[in-house]
């Protein structure tokens, strides 16, 4: 009896995957009512940081974000799979991506060049993605250097289905 315990213990586990993934996927508008109010470390910086509309496709392999932003729709896929993912971004500026998993939340880290007082400078940053217990979007946003990348937070919310 007790090995059977076992080996059923074993083959639940082994059927079930190791941690569940938010589905992203979804129409989402941006909140700044919402993103008004501070985050964790107290701040406000008022940044729609994925436009004002966003369409997420989550598949198992990739995230696809259509970004509206000022009447253009900018199109950025990430791959989950470790690989790295080369999407550009307005002003014809080259992004290398890594996504990854952290437990319920989206980590994108990003490379890109840009100028900063005329002068070349790598460009590094840190995007977490995840969705809150009230079902909204969250997009927190780091990187380096300070000059060039603010952090900030945008909070999402997602459009009803028809």
């Amino acid at each position: 009896m007790h090995l059977l315990a076992v080996a059923l213990t074993c083959a639940l586990t082994a059927a079930s995957p190791l941690q569940s993934r938010p589905d992203l996927s979804g129409i989402w508008v941006f909140n700044q009512e919402k993103t008004m109010q501070p985050g964790p470390d107290g701040k406000v910086v008022l940044a729609a940081m994925l436009g004002e509309r966003v369409v997420v496709q989550q598949t198992g392999t990739a995230v696809t974000l259509r970004i509206t932003f000022q009447g253009d729709v900018v199109v950025a896929v990430y791959d989950l799979t470790g690989a790295e993912s080369k999407n550009v971004s307005p002003g014809d500026i080259t992004v290398l991506s890594r996504a990854s998993w952290k437990g319920d939340r989206l980590v994108v880290d990003s490379t890109s060049e840009s100028t900063n007082d005329g002068k070349p400078v790598t460009v590094r940053t840190s995007r977490v993605m995840w969705i809150d217990k009230a079902g909204d979007l969250i997009v927190e946003r780091t990187g380096t250097p300070a000059s060039v990348v603010t952090p900030s937070r945008s909070v999402y919310t997602r459009m009803p289905q028809k």
